[in-house]
């Protein structure tokens, strides 16, 4: 039989139990009887409706890496490992529109890959997998995954280590939840890691037949989102600049400058390195930069950049990029009496390691600044508009220090006056936005749970003093769904619950102490009527 094998994502957090198939939301896996059907029908139905009617005329252009001679693997080692190599697009554009027609006639291919047998596809919609199955690949049947460029939400370049670590990788995040958990031997036995099957994607390259720096300048190219929030047009082809090899020794040079132990990382020496190296955009400059141990963080105007330096001699590096427009939740932490150390962490749209956590030396970093300037790319263009008919203006204040602020927190009479803490969180600490005012604020023990006309504010107070504070922020504009319930009788209080794509909100209020119905009212206005607005990406703080 043939089979079509459709990837969803619908939510299906709750059967995430060990051995779950979860092929009732995740997958679907329609049989065909043999001859019975026209397979590659099908896929262009498919591809009709998931990547755009094919209805422009074929283009003949694939010049990125026309010529390119496949020279074979030369390699035993890279053949057994199956680590994919460079080949003619030009020649993969021909044969894939005509035998098998995998592709659509408005669709080219750019980059194209072979390994021992399998061979991968960079179009300007897609990357396809060709996979030849059978053993040796001497068996009829072949399948081909389609994953479109809309669904990565980020992604990596690694590069090659030392010694038997001699191939380099290429690592795609992807939006829809295909994580599987095995179930365990015996009931004595820990459980098995989970697996993420189709939600992470990691591709072998051969060392000396891929240069990672250009994957990485076309994975730029064809992920990160452009005017409106939309990809780079399929209809533009990836500039053939970009797609030229790196110079000779440019890998090195940034490698050595990344070995610096520097405590601290200046944005402008970064900002040139990197676009020395060719890894940022033209119009792309570096804001923030931070370095912990090996390993260093950068704050783009388009992308959190993760470097993250592997292997003992420290050669093999991993070039992370997670694009703002995937950004759904973060937070920043100030120090403690005990933890001298400021936190920064954020939470991407996937399913499978799906956060990026930041350690930084207080002192030596502005948390407030860094939090502005994530608000801005995530929920800048949201709507700041109240929902609430009596949403009250916020009045501008002088600046005051932290401890004042955690000094007013802990105050009972007034905490729940959303346009007090307004004026609060607009200078002291100076957490929400020109635009953004709070809506409703609710007091949770030390902590405090806040509505504002753009996202969510958790306030966490930790520490026995105090004095370590987090600000996680959840943008209304990304959730699913919510539901509120009334106080019953007995101890049950009102509560809230919002769906989000990660973990859940769910906050329970004292019984008799708050009207649960302006929550329905924000929830309601927040996520069924907003709407995006360009985002200036020229911000520097």
């Amino acid at each position: 039989d043939s089979e079509l094998t459709l990837f969803l994502n619908l939510p299906d957090k709750d059967n995430r139990a060990e051995g779950f198939p979860r092929n009732s939301r995740t997958r679907c896996k329609i049989d065909f009887r043999d001859g019975n059907a026209d397979l590659f029908a099908v896929q262009r139905f498919f591809s009709d409706k998931v990547l755009g009617v094919d209805s422009v005329e074929h283009s003949l252009y694939a010049d990125g890496m026309t010529g390119h001679h496949d020279s074979g693997s030369d390699s035993f080692l890279a053949w057994l490992g199956d680590d994919n190599r460079l080949i003619d697009a030009s020649e993969a554009d021909a044969k894939f529109h005509s035998d098998p027609p995998i592709l659509q006639n408005c669709e080219t291919v750019e980059m194209a890959f072979r390994g021992r047998r399998d061979m991968m596809l960079f179009t300007g919609k897609r990357v396809i997998f060709v996979d030849v199955q059978g053993f040796l690949g001497m068996g009829k049947k072949v399948e081909y995954i389609s994953v479109p460029w809309t669904t990565v939400t980020a992604f990596s370049a690694r590069t090659a280590g030392s010694w038997i670590d001699n191939d380099s990788e290429m690592c795609l995040w992807l939006d829809f939840d295909d994580v599987f958990n095995p179930i365990r031997g015996s009931q004595d036995d820990p459980p098995p890691p989970p697996i993420p099957r189709r939600s992470w994607l990691e591709i072998d390259f051969q060392k000396d037949k891929v240069d990672m720096f250009m994957i990485h300048r076309y994975l730029s190219e064809r992920c990160m989102r452009v005017s409106a929030h939309n990809l780079k047009s399929y209809s533009i082809p990836v500039s053939s600049e970009l797609l030229r090899p790196t110079p000779p020794g440019t890998g090195e040079d940034l490698v050595n400058w990344l070995g610096n132990n520097a405590v601290s990382i200046d944005d402008k020496e970064a900002d040139s390195k990197f676009h020395e190296a060719g890894i940022l955009q033209e119009d792309e400059h570096v804001a923030f930069a931070f370095k912990t141990g090996r390993d260093s963080l950068y704050l783009t105007n388009k992308r959190l950049f993760v470097v993250d330096t592997q292997g003992v001699t420290g050669k093999r590096k991993e070039y992370m990029s997670v694009p703002w427009d995937s950004i759904r939740v973060w937070s920043v932490e100030s120090a403690g009496n005990f933890d001298l150390d400021m936190e920064m962490r954020c939470w991407f749209k996937g399913f499978w390691d799906n956060k990026v956590k930041q350690d930084l030396r207080s002192g030596r970093a502005d948390i407030i600044a860094i939090q502005q300037y994530i608000a801005h790319f995530v929920i800048g263009n949201a709507n700041g508009i109240a929902a609430l008919k009596y949403a009250q203006s916020v009045s501008s204040m002088p600046a005051g220090s932290m401890d004042k602020f955690l000094s007013y927190v802990t105050n009972d009479a007034i905490v729940k006056d959303p346009q007090a803490i307004s004026e609060k969180l607009h200078t002291s600490p100076r957490i929400l936005q020109e635009d953004e005012t709070l809506e409703s604020a609710y007091k949770c023990g030390r902590d405090l749970f806040l509505f504002s006309t753009k996202r969510i504010i958790e306030i966490d107070v930790k520490g026995i003093t105090g004095k370590s504070v987090e600000y996680k922020s959840y943008p209304l504009r990304y959730n699913k769904a919510f539901k509120i319930e009334t106080e019953g009788h007995l101890l049950n209080g009102p509560g809230v619950k919002v769906y989000t794509e990660d973990e859940n909100i769910d906050q329970n209020f004292a019984k008799g102490s708050s009207d649960i119905w302006p929550l329905h009212q924000i929830l309601s206005k927040k996520l069924l009527d907003e709407v995006h607005v360009e985002i200036d990406d020229d911000i520097r703080f």
